[in-house]
């Protein structure tokens, strides 16, 4: 059982804890839907609701999403076109240059169609509506010339506008009649599976290349070329929610001989008419289908594991990355500034006084340190090392802690060093006074890192205390809650002990600050690069988080809990705080930190209070609620689609584990939880409609 869980959960706490370095909410552009599989219209201006207006500087950025996002229109490029209709602010008639562009690697691209003789000065701007539809396949010769990425199209460019005209676009939108193409057939997890562990690979297609019910599928060493298992496909089951494709089933418990396989459906004899112009450019094989290729063995993860611990390495700021640890990403340290910073208050104050807030990783989209995100992914390793340590103690990813010649070997497991690095910074964002109280975040302007501290990002040293020095009660509340668990992992490891004191002695104090109602909550904190805000309920959730990990701190340290106690029993009724067994998902940046703190107060308590007992009963429907999977055996919420991350399967995925090592015990967790988890975790790893591998190089 133990080792069933272990091929699932310590991959997905250092996942998620990656994801939620950052959560940035991000939605695609408007599409009009169409009925098939035909590829949908994506509308660039809502409809005809929005006019874009070109800018004085003669040019405008169409965006079809946010800034955050581009979109793939590989597909597009085949038989479809950019159509739009324009019209000058004047009197006048003009041509302009239009064009689309793409954002690949921090490179943008643009290509433009007036760069083609055949439609230099024929696209103008007259004081009529004047409509145009511009081909994509006319732009091939000029994207292969320059690399264009048709994989991340970000904005439609318009420019060349003269000088005070103005020209507005309306009904904007790229189409195709094409359909969409076919992914690869057969969904593997294409990392693998255990030998003696669940195997579960999906078969999936349009209904417009017919049936395979009751075809032969064949487990296949690649080695050999030895048949190991096969079995015929059972009817498909139609999915109505994620593909529109149908979805068959496919179960290959039976083979557990280590090696190197792949599945194959010999004449599947599909509808060949069916394939679109991708399909046929990917040379998607109809007759004999054939999977990716998959290991089988116990260990088949360790490396995945590994490699995603020492990801957290490359993200370090304050330290060169060495050629002999880091490789091809080798690199000076970047910010090496961050050893001196000044409040954003004190930006301009000739007395400043300046903090060290060197160290910690870099955030997941940009260069800021901020406290709420990072205490979530701590809290994430925290409790994969805590719940499987000697999966992780056997892992060397080579980092200078792991190595006996380094000045900064450490005689520890390598994700608590790695972990340190980021404690560290934190720890150095406390109000020098050690009051307890934290910055919500050091993050750069224009180029150079303060500490975010004011009401307003006007406000400065002048402003006063009400605008000034501003600490965050929910940054507070995060921070008492993630170290008070550091404690619990840090105390048994000697290199360590005595930093994992400091971080207990910091979270008391940081609950003693955010339960003094004399410090007044500052719930919105403007600064330099942004407003940081948070809601009473997002506070309560922390709150309740911060007391379930200091009840079991302050309990193994033979300390006093009952404070930590009384504050939990109090609140265990919160609507604020039951909103984690009510919500379709649960990710730890938000609802999910009500459900740690019950998880920290109930795990392993022989004397728990009867009253949260009875309040953490509601989890059991929650996960009956939850364990109703889809056409993948997934329990992904629609709305995690269009939000585009992971993360929110992933963290539901570990609350369904936690829960139940709760109520049911570590050796007992309901199969239907073992293969929800499964499910889910074959699906980041490729058992998905596009057949795709979200942990990059696996």
């Amino acid at each position: 059982m133990r080792k069933r869980i272990l091929s699932l959960t310590l991959s997905f706490a250092v996942l998620l804890s990656s994801m939620s370095m950052s959560a940035v909410s991000v939605s695609s552009a408007n599409v009009e839907e169409t009925a098939g599989t035909q590829l949908q219209t994506i509308l660039l201006d809502n409809d005809g609701k929005n006019l874009w207006v070109t800018e004085s500087w003669g040019g405008a950025n169409i965006i079809p999403n946010t800034i955050w996002t581009t979109s793939d229109l590989y597909d597009y490029f085949y038989n479809g076109s950019l159509s739009f209709e324009v019209q000058s602010s004047g009197q006048t008639s003009f041509p302009f240059r239009i064009g689309i562009t793409s954002h690949s690697h921090n490179e943008d691209v643009t290509v433009n169609w007036t760069d083609l003789e055949k439609y230099q000065n024929a696209v103008t701007a007259s004081p009529e509506w004047t409509s145009y539809t511009l081909p994509l396949y006319d732009l091939a010769e000029i994207i292969s010339e320059k690399g264009f990425d048709k994989h991340n199209v970000w904005k439609i460019s318009v420019g060349a506008v003269p000088s005070g005209e103005s020209a507005s676009f309306r009904n904007m939108k790229i189409s195709s009649d094409d359909e969409e193409r076919q992914y690869p057939f057969i969904k593997v997890n294409q990392v693998g599976y255990t030998c003696e562990g669940e195997k579960n690979a999906k078969v999936s297609c349009f209904a417009k290349f017919g049936s395979l019910s009751g075809k032969r599928y064949e487990v296949v060493n690649k080695d050999s070329g030895k048949v190991a298992y096969s079995n015929m496909l059972s009817d498909a089951v139609a999915d109505e929610t994620i593909s529109g494709e149908s979805v068959y089933e496919i179960n290959f418990d039976a083979v557990i001989d280590e090696g190197t396989y792949f599945i194959r459906i010999p004449n599947a004899d599909l509808n060949t008419s069916a394939l679109t112009p991708r399909d046929k450019e990917e040379d998607l094989k109809t007759d004999t289908i054939v999977s990716v290729p998959f290991e089988i063995g116990d260990d088949v993860y360790d490396e995945m594991l590994s490699d995603m611990s020492k990801y957290y390495y490359y993200q370090r700021q304050g330290i060169d990355l060495e050629e002999k640890y880091a490789g091809e990403f080798a690199r000076k340290n970047l910010h090496p500034n961050d050893v001196s910073v000044r409040r954003w208050s004190d930006r301009d104050n000739p007395n400043a006084e300046t903090f060290d807030v060197s160290q910690g990783w870099y955030d997941a989209g940009d260069y800021g340190k901020y406290v709420s995100p990072a205490a979530t992914s701590v809290e994430n390793l925290l409790l994969a090392y805590e719940l499987f340590p000697q999966e992780f103690r056997k892992l060397d990813p080579n980092i200078p802690e792991t190595d006996k010649t380094s000045d900064r070997y450490s005689d520890s497991p390598a994700i608590l060093s790695e972990i340190k690095w980021e404690l560290d910074m934190l720890l150095k964002l406390e109000h020098p006074d050690k009051d307890g109280s934290f910055y919500v975040a050091a993050n750069y302007k224009d180029g150079t890192i303060y500490i975010e501290d004011t009401l307003y990002s006007t406000s400065d040293y002048t402003s006063g205390a009400q605008e000034t020095d501003l600490r965050s009660h929910l940054a507070t509340a995060d921070m008492a809650a993630m170290l008070a668990h550091a404690y619990l992992v840090y105390k048994d490891i000697p290199a360590y002990a005595d930093f994992a004191e400091q971080c207990l002695e910091t979270a008391v104090r940081a609950w003693n600050w955010v339960t003094d109602s004399s410090n007044e909550k500052h719930m919105s904190i403007g600064a330099a690069n942004r407003t940081y805000t948070f809601t009473q309920e997002e506070l309560d959730r922390s709150m309740y988080w911060a007391a379930g990990a200091l009840y079991r701190a302050s309990k193994t340290a033979g300390n006093n809990a009952d404070v930590y106690e009384n504050y939990l029993i109090a609140n265990c009724e919160n609507e604020n705080v039951n909103t984690c067994f009510t919500g379709s998902s649960l990710g730890y940046s938000h609802k999910g930190r009500a459900f740690l703190g019950f998880f920290h107060y109930l795990y392993q308590n022989d004397a728990p209070s009867d009253k949260i007992k009875t309040v953490f009963s509601k989890f059991e429907p929650w996960r009956k609620r939850i364990l109703n999977y889809d056409s993948f055996g997934t329990d992904y919420p629609d709305w995690g689609y269009w939000w585009g991350s992971n993360m929110v399967l992933a963290q539901s995925s570990m609350t369904l584990l936690l829960g139940s090592m709760v109520t049911e015990g570590s050796d007992s967790i309901p199969d239907a939880v073992l293969h929800s988890n499964q499910s889910a975790f074959n699906y980041i790893l490729g058992v998905n409609p596009v057949s795709f591998s979200y942990v990059s190089g696996y």
